[in-house]
């Protein structure tokens, strides 16, 4: 997909890897609505990228509430249209042990990414269907692909999320539109400052594997788009791990 003059959605876009998205598609012209609980942030962003010449807009919303999220995407509908590119990007949770973990925090840590992606793909399902075109992009990690101790409520989110995008694109493929999922490694950011202690649960192998700068990983994500790809892991030693994770699993805790 040609992203030049595309309403590009992303969520979770105030920070880390959403930040970086919409700086990388703005700058190849794509015109980027941003969502993110942090309107300061979100204000910095926009006119950072209107200041390089970019087309940008934000919408402050918490989408762990089903409620924000009808209010946030009638406006964007209303102001907007229909975006071309849908990003579900915004997570959320610790990494924690199941005696560490509450049901709770494991309640919103399903709601925070999955079910959030869930509500923001359902508003705009109906238009992207009618026009026969778009891209949904859901964003999840290594842990969609592989367990270990020390993350449960953060690794059934994304075991969840890659449900999601495989159900997804069986259903929406008939209409044109391609869905892309999308797992990372270890991203720096501020994820591991705001969530002390889940640092010290990180797998054993990530050590044998570059870590990414936000901005590498935008860059994925955009050339992915680019290309139509339905599928991004990245980097390639996360693949190798991946691929003997199924006949060895021990060799990922």
């Amino acid at each position: 997909m040609d992203i030049r003059d595309k309403k590009f959605l992303i969520t979770g876009a105030s920070s880390g890897i959403g930040a970086a998205t919409a700086r990388n598609a703005a700058e190849k012209g794509a015109a980027v609505i941003l969502i993110a609980r942090s309107e300061d942030k979100l204000a910095l962003l926009a006119n950072e990228i209107r200041e390089s010449g970019g087309t940008a807009c934000y919408y402050s919303a918490d989408l762990s509430g089903f409620e924000s999220v009808r209010n946030v995407t009638a406006s964007i509908q209303e102001r907007e249209g229909t975006p071309d590119i849908i990003m579900n990007n915004a997570g959320a949770g610790q990494w924690k042990y199941l005696q560490d973990t509450s049901p709770d925090e494991a309640f919103a840590m399903m709601s925070v990414p999955y079910l959030s992606a869930f509500a923001v793909t359902h508003a705009f399902i109906p238009a992207l269907i009618q026009r026969k075109r778009g891209m949904i992009v859901n964003i999840t990690s290594a842990a969609s692909y592989m367990v270990w101790p020390g993350a449960i409520g953060y690794i059934a989110a994304r075991w969840a999320m890659r449900g999601f995008n495989d159900a997804l694109r069986a259903e929406l493929n008939p209409h044109g539109i391609t869905v892309m999922l999308v797992a990372f490694a270890k991203v720096s950011s501020e994820y591991w400052e705001n969530n002390p202690g889940s640092e010290a649960n990180v797998p054993k192998r990530q050590s044998v594997i570059p870590q990414l700068s936000p901005e590498q990983a935008a860059k994925y994500i955009v050339t992915g788009i680019e290309r139509d790809k339905q599928t991004i892991m990245e980097p390639w030693q996360l693949r190798s791990i991946v691929a003997m994770a199924k006949f060895f699993p021990k060799m990922v805790k």
